[in-house]
């Protein structure tokens, strides 16, 4: 379960730059991280293992959020730039509205502890200097009830920023 969840950290790395030498830059994405994600999650398919990451062990799936500290400009020219990243297959991205959001998407394939994955991550404005990335991953060809629990989490973490 630790290489699934570094894959989801890979992700969240496309979005954060991790040579950032600003030490208040710094100290903000460490208290963003911490910050608690309003996501509702099947508990009898998922589990809590830390805060805003669920994982169900078999099948493979991971829920998680986090808020990073990103323009939404800056996280699309980012995710862009990342399309063509060696360590998952992108099969889709760009923008779209879910729950009346602006949101980024990628949609893609990856592999982690032999097993193959479907991807979904979000992103979407909290405020000028903020957003919240989303991922979702899950076995491929997994039970459709863990990949409808995966698309119910996401869609319930994107909301209208008041």
């Amino acid at each position: 379960m630790k290489k699934l969840l570094f894959v989801a950290a890979l992700f969240i790395g496309l979005f954060v730059n991790a040579q950032e030498t600003d030490t208040e830059k710094q100290a903000r994405a460490m208290e963003l991280m911490s910050k608690k994600v309003e996501i509702t999650v099947d508990e009898a398919l998922f589990k809590a293992v830390m805060q805003n990451t669920y994982v169900s062990e078999s099948p493979k799936a991971v829920i998680m959020g986090m808020y990073v500290p990103e323009t939404f400009e800056n996280a699309k020219k980012k995710l862009e730039e990342n399309t063509e990243d060696q360590k998952f297959e992108v099969t889709d991205h760009g923008e779209k509205e879910i729950n009346g959001v602006k949101v980024l998407y990628m949609y893609g394939k990856s592999t982690a502890e032999g097993v193959a994955l479907d991807n979904k991550v979000y992103c979407y404005e909290i405020d000028k200097d903020t957003c919240l990335m989303l991922i979702g991953m899950y076995e491929v060809g997994v039970d459709k009830k863990y990949s409808d629990a995966v698309n119910t989490a996401l869609n319930s973490a994107i909301k209208k920023q008041d």
